[in-house]
């Protein structure tokens, strides 16, 4: 019933006693009903007042949030990775050991040629590959996590970047190159302000004409 048109997100519902009569049980049923649907994300009870439809999906969860294909989507994906890849390039630019100087490297020549075949989809789960090899050094299980299932999410990207200028993914693979090098030599600072540029810079294939980071790639 809440998921249907009946009731719209903020609307009160029925009292227990007109949702036991419709459902044909009691009003303890219908209390402990309402009760796990407050747990679960779906209603408010609010004191004195009743119970209100909070969402229609529930809690949000990282299945649902892969299911996701939309404009809405993109920028969330793009705003956590801005948000969080920098400061992971300066926290592991001195950590990284060979084997994971050799990941990185191997993926960035396969950024190349994502990049060539102008595979935006291939590119995006590449490149958030690049630092979810990066958040494995940190051991970090938690930041392991959310960028393995922003990988999962990309194909939220995938329908972005068609036809966008051959220099725009110019300054990305330049950048990128930079980022490597600076990681690969331990420049923390360096590695930070070159991850926020990759970041501009790919978002703006991503999203041509929509993200602050813009002006700077063209």
């Amino acid at each position: 019933m809440l998921k249907g048109s009946s009731f719209s997100v903020g609307d009160r519902l029925p009292g227990e006693r007109r949702l036991a009569e419709l459902f044909e049980t009691s009003r303890n049923t219908i209390r402990e009903v309402l009760c796990n649907l407050e747990t679960m994300g779906y209603v408010e009870i609010r004191q004195k007042s009743g119970c209100y439809l909070k969402s229609k999906e529930g809690r949000i969860s990282w299945e649902q949030l892969r299911r996701r294909r939309s404009q809405t989507a993109t920028r969330q994906i793009l705003d956590t990775l801005a948000l969080v890849l920098p400061g992971l390039a300066r926290e592991q630019a001195a950590r990284l050991s060979p084997v994971a100087v050799a990941d990185l490297e191997n993926i960035t020549a396969r950024l190349g040629e994502a990049i060539v075949n102008f595979d935006i989809a291939a590119f995006s789960r590449i490149y958030i590959g690049f630092f979810l090899t990066l958040a494995r050094v940190s051991a970090n299980d938690y930041l392991i996590l959310l960028l393995e299932e922003l990988q999962a999410a990309a194909h939220n990207l995938d329908d972005a970047g068609i036809g966008l200028a051959e220099a725009r993914t110019g300054f990305l693979f330049e950048y990128h190159v930079e980022l490597f090098n600076a990681l690969k030599s331990a420049r923390a600072e360096e590695a930070q302000t070159l991850a926020a540029k990759c970041m501009d810079a790919f978002a703006a294939m991503v999203l041509p004409g929509e993200w602050p980071g813009n002006e700077t790639t063209r």
